[in-house]
Parts: C-alpha cells; structure tokens; sequence
C-alpha cells in the first residue's frame, strides 16, 4: 500500500501568514497537480527553476520538497531523500518547525516503501515532535494530521487494517479544523479507510469511502490519487464479478497510468487490470499488462535496491575502517615475531636448532596470515540476528513459488528479503553453496519435477510451455537447467514418468 501523504504537505504553505507566497504557491501548487502528470519533465525543470530563484531559505527547502516528491514519484529514492536531506539541512538552520515536520514525514513514508520499518517510525515520532512545537493552531492540526495518516499506512504495511482505521479516523478530526485544500487531505484519507476495508473483506463498506474521495475531488483534474481511487474500485467489482462496472473503472484507471509517471501507480494499475482480463478471459491483454508490470517492477526494484546497496556500502566502509586499525594491531605482531626470529638465527648457532625455530615461525607467521584473511571475511559477514532473518524470508519465499516469475532478479529478492545484494548473495552461497542464478534455477526444476510427478496434466505440456510455466526465458535455458539438476533431459525423464504411466503422453 503506497502513501501520497507528505507527498501533499506543499499545501500547507497556502495556510501560513507570510508575504509574497502567492504567486509562489500558485505555481507551487499547479506543477505537483496537473504539470507532474501531464509532463514530468517540465515539472522537474518548473521545481529546480523555483529553486534558483528562490532567497529565502523556506522558498529554497520548499522547492527541493517538490522535486523530491516528483522524483519519489518516478522510483528514484535515492535522489529524492538527497533533496530532502538537502531540504532538511535548511530548515535546521532557519529552526522551521513547520517544514521540518514535513520533511520528517516524508523520509518516515521512503524508509515505509523501502520496508526499513524503524526508520520509518523514527521519523514519524521526529515529525510528531516537531508539531508540537508550531504555534499556529491550524497548520499544527493539519501536520498532526498528517503525521497520523502516516502512521495509519504503517500499519496497513504491518496489515493492521482495524488499527490503521482508528488512526485516520483521528487524521480525519485534525483536517476538518483545516479550512485550506480540506478536500484533498480528506479525500487522501477516504481512500486510505477504502483499501483497509477492501483488505478486511468489506466491499460495500470500502466502495462507499471510495465514492466520498471521489465526490471529495470532483474540482480537481486528473491526478494520481484519482488514479488509486479508480483502481479501488475496479479490484471491488472484480471481486464482485461485475464486469461492466469493473470495465468502466479499469479504463479510467489505465487512462492516469498511461500519463503519469507515479511508478508504483502504474505498478498497481496494472496488476489490477490483470485481474479483470482474467475475468474476461481475454489472455492476450493480461500478458501485455503483465509484461508492463514486470518492466515497472523492475525498475522500482533497481532504483530501491540502489538506494539500499548505497546504505549498507557505507556502513561497510565504516567496519573496513574499524578492521584497517586493528589490521595494523596485527601486522605489528606479526612484525615482532620477525624480530624474534631474527634474535633466534644468531643466539643459536646449531643447523638442526635452527631450522626447528625458523619452521615454527614461519608456521606461527603462516596461522596469522589465516587469521587476517578470517578476519578479513569476517569484517564483510552479517550479524547473526540479520542472517537469520534474511534466511527466514528466503523460506518464505521458496514456499510462495514466487520464483517463477520472469522478473525474479537479485535485486529484487534483496528487496522481498529486506536486505541489499550483497548481503544476499553472501547468504545464498553461504547456505545454498550456488549462486542467485543456479539457485533460483533449482527451485524451479524441483518445483516442475513435483508437477510432472503429481499432476499427470503437466505429461501433455510441450518442452517450450513447461519452460514458460517454470519461468525460463528460452527453451534452450531450460533444458539446460534441467539437466544440470536432474542429470537427463526434460523429454527423457517425462519419457521415464510416462513408463510408469502408460496412458500419458507428452506433446514435444
């Protein structure tokens, strides 16, 4: 479930007593609502162009708010947190609440998409903090708002529906003492109560939130949240079987997904139209929208494990620079049992008492070479605690049969294990002894092979479908997997299974 709640914040600036912040807003406010989907180009260059011209510091940290939104919008978390940070750094100096607040709130919702869970809730208590020190009441309210609105999407992320509902049923209280851009915030809010009730089984429950965020927005263009809204309501008629309905909500939707730029909107525009084309039955459409969400997905994949690997690199290097000094600790050791030695050759004069000592020296030198390299390897292991929960998910992963999607990357597992790719790729060598490749390999060929053993269907399948099935991009890659793990071809262990049951036959 993906927020646009601190993506909205820029809309408190229409509510603070300041000079001159009209015309800025006004600009402001129409690049992030109809610029940004219609041209996310422009709107980049209108949100760096505001940047320059800009002198005071609320101005600048706000103009590098929205081009973090925007790019936020567009996958790219690493560059938007760089702009936050940057934002953040200003309002430390200029010791604005208000927008530090925001910005709090929007690290809280990238750390939530990331899966980075404590950060994330670290920086909703931040933002909370700074709340309470605004003075004006009514921008106090809308951030307190949103802050809780925040909060109310971790824990739909948790899949705490029913605790999530109680949290933007607060949110809502906050934003009905707002009297600027109430509709948005509201209907932002509708439709966060409409999903956790779809998630609860309650489709009437959740379609009603569903039309008041629309009627909420009728004043506005098409826009994202437009977007989730009508997706909503196409996954509810799918699930009632109401193909009309359903039709008419999947074409509104994939009309904002064809424009926008909003990554994780296209994602879940597209997974639902899947869905309906199911329940058409028409496969030539759910394969093109499959093929579209497999490229989004990995892409946001890419761009989130970028952001992760970035992370975790810099924390290595910091244990590096730990291990570099005790390093030194050793060589030093190792240097004085040189000197030893030295002291050994000329105290001792006889050959036999001599080459005794120099065997065990260089045996002594010999284990510590060992121990440096041990320790070298060492210095790059994750903590147990992290490795076990990395393992964890990998189980997780190997029972959902997830693997035999075609977009199944390292970098995406990384992101399904809350991990980076080089943390797991030392668990699966480590505990699997193959490598990414081979080792989803494996799970595929074992998952087919239990097929073809307990399904007698899977006997008619010609060599290239169970390929397809499996989530092998080419034939050829697949027999050559399969042989690899099972030491025969597919044809000829089909052949094998066949002989114990005449009756089947296989297609090749």
């Amino acid at each position: 479930m993906k927020s646009i709640l601190f993506i909205l914040l820029f809309l408190l600036s229409l509510a603070l007593p300041a000079q001159n912040k009209s015309d800025f807003n006004k600009v402001y406010t129409k690049t992030y609502i109809k610029t940004s989907h219609e041209d996310f180009k422009k709107a980049m260059n209108i949100a760096d162009s505001l940047y320059s011209a800009s002198e005071e510091p609320y101005f600048k940290a706000k103009s590098l708010m929205l081009s973090a939104t925007l790019l936020q919008e567009a996958g790219d978390v690493k560059k938007a947190v760089d702009y936050a940070t940057k934002a953040e750094e200003i309002c430390e100096k200029s010791k604005d609440h208000v927008q530090t607040a925001e910005i709090y709130g929007f690290l809280a919702t990238q750390f939530r998409k990331l899966k980075l869970y404590n950060q994330s809730i670290s920086y909703i208590r931040k933002a909370g903090e700074q709340a309470e020190q605004i003075e004006n009441t009514t921008v106090k309210s809308t951030i307190l708002g949103l802050i809780t609105q925040e909060h109310a999407s971790y824990e739909i992320d948790q899949k705490h529906y029913k605790k999530a509902i109680l949290l933007i049923e607060k949110s809502q209280v906050y934003f009905r003492e707002n009297k600027t851009n109430k509709e948005l915030f509201l209907a932002s809010n509708e439709r966060l109560l409409a999903y956790s009730f779809y998630e609860l089984g309650e489709y009437d429950q959740s379609l009603s939130h569903y039309t008041i965020a629309l009627e909420l927005l009728k004043k506005f263009p098409d826009n994202f949240l437009k977007g989730f809204i009508y997706n909503g309501i196409s996954a509810i008629y799918i699930k009632k079987r109401n193909v009309k309905y359903a039709k008419t909500y999947v074409d509104l939707a994939q009309k904002i997904a064809d424009k926008t730029q909003y990554l994780d909107l296209k994602k879940e525009i597209y997974k639902t139209s899947q869905e309906y084309y199911v329940l058409e039955k028409n496969i030539e459409k759910f394969s093109q929208l499959k093929r579209k969400e497999d490229a989004i997905s990995e892409v946001i994949s890419e761009k989130k494990n970028t952001f992760i690997n970035n992370e975790q690199t810099k924390l290595l290097d910091k244990n590096n620079t730990l291990y570099q000094n005790n390093l030194l600790l050793i060589l030093a050791s190792c240097g004085s049992l040189t000197i030893l030695g030295i002291m050994f050759f000329f105290y001792y004069r006889k050959d036999s008492l001599l080459q005794s000592k120099l065997s065990l020296l260089e045996d002594a030198l010999k284990s510590r070479t060992k121990a440096n390299h041990k320790a070298t390897e060492n210095i790059k292991m994750i903590k147990p605690e992290v490795e076990e929960k990395i393992l964890k998910k990998l189980e997780a992963f190997e029972n959902s049969n997830t693997f035999v999607q075609k977009n199944i990357s390292l970098s995406a597992l990384s992101i399904y294990c809350n991990t980076n790719t080089k943390y797991l790729s030392i668990v699966i060598n480590s505990h699997k002894q193959k490598d990414f490749n081979n080792y989803i390999n494996e799970l595929r060929i074992k998952y087919l092979v239990y097929k073809i053993k307990t399904e007698p269907q899977y006997l008619k399948y010609k060599i290239v479908s169970l390929a397809e099935l499996a989530g092998f991009s080419t034939q050829s890659k697949f027999i050559e997997a399969f042989k690899k793990e099972m030491s025969v071809t597919p044809s000829l262990f089909i052949k094998s299974i066949e002989d114990q049951a005449p009756n089947s036959s296989n297609e090749e």
